[in-house]
């Protein structure tokens, strides 16, 4: 069977589930999660095309199980959503993931929370695998292993097209150095990352009065920062307090200057780089 064919049957075969059990389906929790699920689809590669927004739009308000709701106030939702992620992608994928959460207490609930993701993001015949990653982030968060809706990231078929895409020997920075680099690509994270300097432990409160930030946005932002690795919590009492993740950083830049020196330099310009510049016996000086 083409792997279009599979895709249609199995998007159908979810909306089929999906429907069956719609009268269950009626909480907030669901309506939350499942619209902001969509918006993650809809922005999956980072960018918000204004087509994909008007297609995944129109699938919410023809939905079957989303009809359950009004159409006004699902529509709303969505483009709060979007909102969020056009200002900031990554803050706004933090948002929509804790959104998404509030299904998790009811795993029937956060099934087909999953299931609505892969239905919008299959409908147009292609699931790629942006579309595919925020939908894995969704199962991880609504505590679902990615397996059960064949979302593992290196299949047969993914390792296909990595190998294709990829020139040999060519080095990718790994998921965590990536999360890194998202976390500082914001100017507002950057100046609140500024205020940890010097080894200071700061609440979510005294975080937002420096920075002169909401602090619910300042929260927000915090948890960017804490999964990209620059952050970490600690609890005492009631309050979480948040400082620099010294040893992670060191190692995160330590996986970025091999990323940055292992693709392009000749062996011996990097082994000039490890070892001292410049080189002995190189002419230089």
């Amino acid at each position: 069977m083409a792997l279009w064919d599979r895709l249609k049957d199995s998007v159908q075969t979810m909306q089929a589930q999906l429907s069956a059990k719609k009268s269950h389906l009626k909480s907030g929790a669901f309506r939350d999660a499942s619209i902001a699920m969509c918006a993650l689809v809809a922005a999956a590669d980072g960018r918000i095309d204004p087509s994909e927004r008007e297609r995944v739009a129109q699938l919410i308000a023809t939905n079957d199980v989303l009809q359950t709701f009004p159409p006004d106030d699902l529509h709303r939702r969505f483009e709060e959503n979007l909102d969020k992620l056009t200002a900031d992608f990554e803050l706004g994928k933090v948002s929509a993931i804790q959104e998404i959460s509030k299904a998790k207490k009811k795993p029937a609930e956060a099934r087909a929370v999953v299931q609505i993701g892969i239905v919008i993001g299959g409908a147009d015949g292609h699931f790629d695998d942006s579309e595919r990653a925020v939908v894995r982030e969704a199962c991880f968060a609504l505590d679902i292993p990615p397996a059960e809706f064949d979302l593992e990231p290196h299949g047969a078929d993914d390792q296909a097209d990595a190998e294709q895409e990829t020139p040999p020997g060519a080095a990718l920075p790994g998921d965590e150095l990536q999360v890194f680099l998202k976390a500082l690509a914001s100017g507002t994270r950057q100046k609140l990352f500024s205020h940890f300097a010097n080894g200071e432990e700061l609440t979510v409160g005294e975080a937002a009065e420096r920075a002169g930030l909401g602090a619910s946005t300042t929260s927000e932002h915090l948890a960017v920062l804490r999964r990209g690795g620059l952050l970490r919590s600690v609890r005492t009492g009631k309050l979480v307090r948040y400082r620099t993740d010294q040893e992670n950083i060191t190692e995160l830049l330590g996986q970025l200057q091999s990323y940055l020196l292992a693709p392009s330099a000749p062996q011996d310009t990097r082994d000039a780089v490890t070892s001292g510049w410049p080189r002995e016996g190189s002419g230089t000086g």
